[in-house]
């Protein structure tokens, strides 16, 4: 590491809805030295004289908003799905630690805390002061053991997945594909998400499970996939299972419930016995021959790939060290590992037509850059102003779609299949079924690829995609609350046709809509 590398982190009014929380003390930590400042401006001037990388966990998301004043004009700034990922202030960089470790920092160690005592009336007293500064000296000392060892491992990066392609480049010997915008469109089509899909909704009193498949995306990966960008163009399917396996098809159909279909609320899977267009994966097209669930099939177009290619030397080398991390209770390798198995498909599957260049600019020079068509006004910016404008052609770097697109259309084929050989499923979502009984699914929580029973639960509540409680066998719930922060209870008002009036306690820090609370009506959507 030829760069000093140092962390930081900021202590703020405790999240209560309708106040912006202010920092009232910084952490600093470069290995060696441990500062503490009580002023965001002293913080940043102190860090700015330093020649270092500077990260703090979601900084781009909370943190580093701070500090924006002190950015200078025509700095040039790294936005990563509107995270701030990477700008300079003087003679340091800041970066966001969330883009190379994309988990919770209590994921790997943290300490407890009373969020009380950081009220402003709280705070200075003594001993409260005393936990307090405790408490963030703890965060930025285990977020740099995280960084170090993750550094010293896989290299410097500045995100996980471009770590994910150098070490698949590393084990394979391959050097990473090419392709172009006009391919990236030709194969997007055929390129969607998990499955999510309710089943049923409302409110449950029976005993059922929740069952998931043990890495889906890398059981996935050790198959052979369509790879590079020769493909042939016919109307008719190849002979064979596994030419159809690196085929992309469009077709007509009438599908019961097997194939995906894109619609404005979201990624649907029809079965109402009406005859639609289909763009498939051949992974999808065979699972829904072998069960039976397309009839009054038309193939219009099949684009076959003469190259496949398979992941099983990287999946099996990550598997085995996520595998020995566990049993060593080595938390940073374990999750290093983790991700790396499920981070590398999506980065074949990148649309770099969608990014952008960022630079801060003098507010009253917006109109003059705008005019040039160069830059667009994108947002306030601590005293300056964020203008965008799309990344340049010759800096876009296309991988190859037909990978991730197939990856994918793999799990959703081993999906439907699994679905169909369970008794009275209510529920699913990319990996993972709520069912009454397993049938005849392998369940195995070691193999890879097989089911494993996650939670047996005796009722539950569903209210939507993303939004359910499940009570398990030890009294608590598993939850999922997209839309909001939601307890079981009132999940279950939801499912029940109730409506609940949700308000963030936590403000979401937007680089284009500035700090909001989510304030919102939430209803059944199922």
């Amino acid at each position: 590491m030829s760069r000093l590398i140092a962390v930081a982190d900021c202590e703020t009014d405790p999240f209560k809805h309708g106040r912006i929380p202010m920092p009232f003390i910084w952490g600093y930590y470069d290995g060696e030295t441990y500062l503490e400042f009580y002023d965001t401006d002293d913080f940043v001037e102190h860090v700015k004289e330093i020649d270092c990388i500077v990260y703090a966990h979601n900084g781009g998301k909370f943190d580093w908003h701070y500090c924006l004043d002190h950015v200078e004009e025509f700095e040039p700034i790294m936005v990563i799905n509107g995270r701030l990922s990477k700008f300079k202030i003087g003679k340091a960089e800041f970066r966001d630690s969330f883009n190379i470790l994309p988990f919770k920092l209590a994921d790997y160690k943290k300490d407890d805390m009373d969020y009380a005592i950081m009220e402003k009336e709280e705070r200075h007293k003594p001993h409260n002061m005393k936990k307090i500064q405790s408490y963030l000296k703890g965060d930025c000392v285990y977020l740099r053991e995280l960084i170090i060892q993750f550094i010293t491992d896989y290299g410097m990066n500045l995100t996980f997945a471009g770590a994910s392609m150098k070490q698949w480049q590393k084990l394979s010997g391959i050097k990473p594909p090419k392709c172009n915008e006009s391919f990236f469109d030709r194969i997007a089509p055929y390129y969607y998400g998990g499955r999510v899909e309710c089943f049923q909704s409302g409110v449950f009193k029976h005993d059922f499970k929740v069952i998931d498949i043990n890495s889906a995306y890398p059981h996935a990966m050790v198959n052979h996939h369509p790879y590079g960008t020769e493909f042939t163009i016919d109307n008719r399917l190849p002979k064979t299972d596994a030419e159809k396996q690196r085929c992309f098809i469009k077709l007509k159909c009438i599908s019961k419930g097997a194939f995906p279909l894109r619609t404005k609320s979201g990624l649907r899977f029809p079965d109402d016995g009406i005859r639609r267009e289909y763009n498939v994966t051949g992974w999808e097209y065979l699972a829904a021959k072998r069960t039976g669930t397309i009839t009054d099939v038309h193939i219009i177009e099949c684009l076959s790939f003469f190259e496949t290619i398979n992941f099983e030397q990287y999946i099996t080398h990550f598997f085995k060290l996520k595998t020995e991390a566990k049993k060593k209770g080595d938390k940073a390798a374990y999750l290093f590992a983790k991700f790396f198995l499920n981070s590398l498909y999506g980065k074949y599957g990148s649309n770099p037509s969608k990014y952008k260049e960022y630079i801060t600019l003098d507010k009253q020079f917006i109109m003059a850059a705008m005019e040039t068509d160069e830059y667009a006004y994108c947002a306030d910016f601590g005293k300056l102003a964020l203008c965008s404008k799309p990344l340049e052609e010759e800096k876009r770097r296309y991988f190859n779609p037909a990978v991730a697109a197939s990856i994918t259309g793999f799990v959703r084929a081993y999906m439907w299949e699994s679905i169909l050989k369970c008794k009275n499923v209510m529920y699913c979502d990319t990996d993972s079924i709520v069912c009454d009984s397993t049938g005849n699914l392998d369940l195995d929580p070691t193999l890879l690829g097989a089911w494993d029973i996650e939670a047996e639960c005796s009722e539950g509540a569903i209210a939507g995609k993303k939004m359910y409680a499940f009570k398990m066998a030890n009294g608590e719930h598993k939850i999922a609350s997209k839309g909001g922060l939601l307890t079981a209870d009132q999940i279950y008002c939801i499912a029940n046709g109730g409506e609940v009036l949700f308000k963030s306690e936590a403000p979401s820090y937007s680089l284009k809509n500035g700090i909001k609370f989510v304030n919102k009506r939430l209803v059944a959507t199922a």
